[in-house]
């Protein structure tokens, strides 16, 4: 996995890299107040950006990359129509090494817009075979992540209460010691009345579930690979983005993490179909040694990670990449001239 790590790290620091040029050309600030037509102008630059970057930076790779999924066709019904995002199949023919790939040319898209911290671009690539495919029917999961340590002692289908008592029980802490993240929506209600009950740190996000997945992955009695787990025990918890979902359980497969999901769908009719509960290895059924994970930094990240996002430094600019795999979480800087 070594080559295919440098190729896959070399398509999402580009990707960061090309999206930070655009957003320092464009001289996108958060002070800017953006209607809804400037709004939708910026997403869509950014996500096409993202997504040419993306696709040029794969185009040479020695092995076969299928997309099974791309966030961005999310916004036919925010928008009216779908964003750009990057699909299809990438490298050589010939190679005999066939991988499955999920990707978000810029996950945090509004963070990128107003220029502000929690802008990333991502992929995650498993077995040929491995990665649940997006299904047509629904945009969104219902998720559930935690440390290793849980893993077979929390789950989706058990009550809130239970599975936080199960946190307690196996970490020896006090409620107020578990952090627990949620996407701040109607649809996730029952969820955070619950958990305010309990009694647990809770952290209400208005976008951006996946970083936080990341790190509720990490077991946070130790260090795990390069990056430490310093910021206690997390969860993630509740209904965000499908992909976004995926991506997260890989991580989760790689790290032995507790990452569930179930799809969810505003209309009763189809959720009807997305009842069962799939377990980390029902989203990921590839081998673990093949799971990795990529983020790159476009705008830095001042809240799970403290990690910076493209900088200008040495006559180049320098990239940070969070990578996951079965040694860990891993952190590295490259400057790209």
């Amino acid at each position: 996995m070594v080559k295919v790590r440098d190729h896959i790290t070399r398509a999402t620091e580009l990707t960061a890299l090309s999206v930070w040029r655009l957003i320092q050309e464009k001289g996108f600030t958060p002070q800017d107040i953006l209607d809804e037509e400037e709004n939708i102008k910026r997403e869509k630059l950014i996500d096409q950006t993202g997504a040419d970057a993306m696709s040029a930076s794969l185009t040479d790779i020695p092995f076969i990359l299928e997309v099974v999924g791309s966030e961005g066709r999310k916004h036919v019904h925010q928008y009216g129509e779908a964003l750009a995002a990057l699909e299809g199949t990438f490298g050589s023919p010939s190679s005999e090494l066939k991988l499955d790939m999920v990707n978000d040319v810029v996950e945090g898209s509004k963070a990128a817009k107003l220029n502000s911290p929690g802008a990333v671009s991502v992929i995650a690539v498993s077995s040929h075979k491995g990665l649940m495919p997006t299904p047509s029917d629904i945009d969104y999961m219902d998720k559930l992540f935690g440390p290793p340590q849980l893993l077979g002692k929390i789950s989706i289908d058990r009550p809130i209460e239970e599975n936080l008592a199960e946190v307690v029980d196996v970490f020896k802490v006090e409620p107020h010691e578990i952090n627990v993240v949620v996407m701040d929506r109607d649809r996730n209600a029952h969820l955070i009345n619950a958990c305010q009950k309990f009694g647990v740190n809770l952290i209400l996000i208005k976008a951006g579930d996946f970083l936080p997945s990341i790190l509720s992955c990490m077991n946070p009695k130790k260090d795990s690979g390069q990056a430490r787990t310093t910021k206690g025990i997390h969860l993630v918890m509740g209904i965000g983005g499908f992909e976004e979902g995926v991506l997260a359980a890989v991580a989760a497969k790689a790290l032995g993490a507790v990452g569930e999901g179930r799809g969810w769908s505003g209309d009763s009719r189809i959720a009807r179909k997305y009842q069962q509960v799939w377990t980390t290895d029902e989203l990921v059924a590839g081998k673990k040694e093949d799971c990795l994970v990529s983020v790159s930094f476009i705008t830095g990240d001042n809240k799970w990670f403290n990690l910076p996002g493209v900088v200008e430094k040495d006559g180049g600019h320098q990239v940070t990449t969070l990578t996951v795999d079965k040694s860990g979480v891993n952190i590295n800087t490259k400057i790209h001239h």
